[in-house]
């Protein structure tokens, strides 16, 4: 990818992260970002050196959709389960009706599908622009505009001869139409790939790796796209999910020049969707109305019960549950953890807590000699008591973790088990790394204390977490200060001197976003995404991490179509992670949300796909 385009890549991530890092306890993701369900952001990897540092649970929250039957992704290449086939009900609710929702202290920049990449954008986003494949409540791919998810097992999925290129077949479902009545077909597919990959396209926020990969796109019929890819690319399912058709009638005629694309009004009040809803107005910061599409039907069989669906911006936690209390609004999520009492005492409504794809950590920058040492970083883990600080900042659904890598995933490596709390062995592992305490009780070697900086945004959560984690480590003889910045500066790119990109930190403390398929992940590991002057700072790997292994890893993932050798990739990955101790895993996060008795059939989706992932079949009684 050219370097410019990265660059612009990783800006609009970041930007993104900050607006999102604003509210709730500030956490961040893939590209440090914010609250419980964040931004989920991965640019291209590039492939300038690195220069650093060191060497080198649960089950899908929520009911199961109404009638899913479940098929292997692989079929012949292996048992791993990743698909199914969704069959949403279109019989038994009751159509008309709004339905009002917020996130809580979050409001969407854009609608325009590849110019954002939070997720509250894409949860508004999803009913009205249509995907060719969704994620479900059970984790698992499942075909949405497509009328099959392509496998090597169906054909779908073809490798080349010389075991390098792939194509892959992708079938629309009949009748498809846009929200004009106009028809949507495979030629569509082709107009967005060259979209998207134009190069005066520059603010594009999705992973862009696989399009450009993609050498041309045939089209049979109007209902067939075959895509010829010029190398294998393992995550494919995940570049199905972030593939929104556009319609050439509408975005042909906006220049993409000087970001031209991203000013125009269609990108918040798009004139002509896929989705199950169309956008009727868009007020920044206030309110974004839809209403039913009634050209949806050839999707699922059926349109939507909703006649509308509004989501409003809230300043709060705090309000939106006042707002769920007033009825002003029937469903409110993003909710502090601190406020749950005050959710779960909300009358005729229903409190719970989701699972997510993202975790909570500690990321050591390996560019800071102190932490060469891996008995020091291990030592610093160690003495950390996870479960003292779930039970004092966290939800009761929280759990620990071993290893950055979500226990939702099918990919994950459940054997890695979260390092113990023994304040004494991690002392004894400082002793034996030369760190003598001084008699000031802090530890010294060579005439350098053991004292460094834990950062993190100002939310007040972050502080007291930290305050915590310090209180620790001081037992251990470690020196710990809080430093505390705004989200903007934190998070920010390399070229507005952000803290974590140009590694001006110790040991940072913020959360990441996986998915089904972990992928996004892979520019916050590979050593060519280490940002430098050299790469012109794109790149997503604030921990320095540069590891051979790692790297192979990544690159084996990715290599292969085979999910079962894919998943022997992921496990050497996390393997690595673990034993060379580069983060701290503290635990998973949650989505803490809150909805009306009134609201039927919501099944809350730990995703990137988000709650409303079913809106199609959800009603109000």
């Amino acid at each position: 990818m050219p370097s410019k385009r990265a660059l612009h890549l990783l800006i609009l991530g970041l930007l993104v992260a900050t607006l999102l890092a604003a509210c709730g306890d500030n956490t961040a993701t893939n590209a440090p970002a914010a609250t419980t369900a964040a931004a989920t952001t991965s640019a291209a990897a590039t492939s300038a050196a690195a220069t650093s540092a060191a060497a080198t649970t649960s089950a899908a929250a929520g009911a199961t959709t109404a009638a899913s039957t479940t098929t292997a992704a692989t079929g012949s290449n292996g048992s791993l389960d990743l698909t199914e086939t969704v069959k949403f009900d279109g019989t038994s609710g009751k159509k008309g009706g709004q339905l009002v929702f917020a996130y809580a202290g979050q409001f969407p920049a854009s609608m325009q599908p590849y110019y954002t990449s939070d997720n509250v954008a894409l949860t508004n986003i999803n009913m009205v622009y249509g995907y060719l494949v969704g994620q479900s409540n059970n984790s698992k791919f499942y075909p949405y505009l497509l009328s099959e998810i392509p496998t090597l097992d169906n054909g779908g999925v073809k490798v080349g001869t010389d075991g390098k290129t792939m194509d892959l077949t992708l079938k629309l479902k009949p009748g498809l139409k846009w929200s004009d009545g106009s028809p949507l077909t495979s030629k569509d597919l082709v107009y967005t790939w060259k979209w998207v990959t134009d190069p005066d396209n520059s603010g594009v926020a999705i992973d862009l790796t696989p399009w450009t990969f993609i050498s041309g796109i045939d089209t049979p019929d109007d209902s067939t796209a075959v895509m010829h890819f010029k190398q294998i690319f393992g995550p494919y399912l995940n570049f199905l999910n972030t593939f929104w058709p556009l319609p050439e009638k509408v975005w042909g005629k906006i220049p993409l020049k000087d970001g031209g694309a991203e000013k125009t009004p269609e990108a918040t009040q798009p004139t002509v969707t896929s989705g199950p809803f169309k956008v009727d107005e868009f007020v920044a910061d206030d309110r974004i109305t839809m209403s039913r599409n009634d050209n949806f039907q050839p999707v699922w069989g059926f349109n939507a019960y909703l006649d509308k669906v509004i989501f409003r911006n809230t300043s709060d936690a705090n309000a939106a549950i006042a707002g769920v209390s007033k009825g002003d609004l029937d469903e409110a999520e993003n909710l502090d953890d601190n406020l749950l009492d005050a959710a779960s005492k909300v009358p005729n409504a229903k409190f719970d807590i989701a699972q997510q794809y993202s975790w909570e950590y500690l990321q050591f920058n390996l560019s800071n000699p102190l932490f060469q040492d891996k008995n020091v970083r291990k030592a610093l883990e160690m003495g950390i008591d996870k479960k003292a600080l779930i039970k004092q900042f966290r939800t009761p659904k929280t759990t620990e973790l071993g290893v950055n890598f979500s226990p939702l995933s099918a990919f994950a490596d459940t054997s890695l088990k979260p390092a113990k709390f023994d304040p004494e062995a991690a002392k004894k592992l400082l002793d034996d790394a030369g760190w003598k305490p001084g008699s000031d009780g802090i530890r010294a070697k060579d005439g350098k204390k053991l004292t460094f900086t834990l950062s993190s945004t100002t939310a007040p959560v972050r502080r007291a977490t930290a305050e915590v984690i310090a209180s620790y480590w001081k037992a251990l003889g470690v020196e710990v200060k809080f430093q505390g910045y705004s989200s903007t500066q934190y998070f920010g790119p390399w070229n507005s001197d952000g803290i974590l990109a140009r590694g001006r930190y110790d040991v940072g403390m913020f959360a990441q976003v996986g998915g089904i398929d972990n992928d996004g992940s892979f520019n916050n590991y590979y050593s060519g995404a280490i940002p430098t002057d050299a790469n012109k700072g794109n790149g997503n790997n604030y921990g320095r991490i540069n590891d051979p292994a790692i790297d192979k890893a990544l690159q084996d993932e990715r290599n292969t179509v085979d999910q079962t050798k894919r998943k022997d990739a992921w496990t050497s990955f996390q393997k690595a992670l673990y034993d060379n101790t580069y983060e701290i895993s503290l635990y998973t996060r949650v989505n803490n949300y809150l909805y009306n008795n009134k609201v039927k059939n919501f099944k809350p989706n730990p995703t990137t796909d988000g709650n409303y992932w079913n809106v199609v079949e959800l009603y109000v009684q």
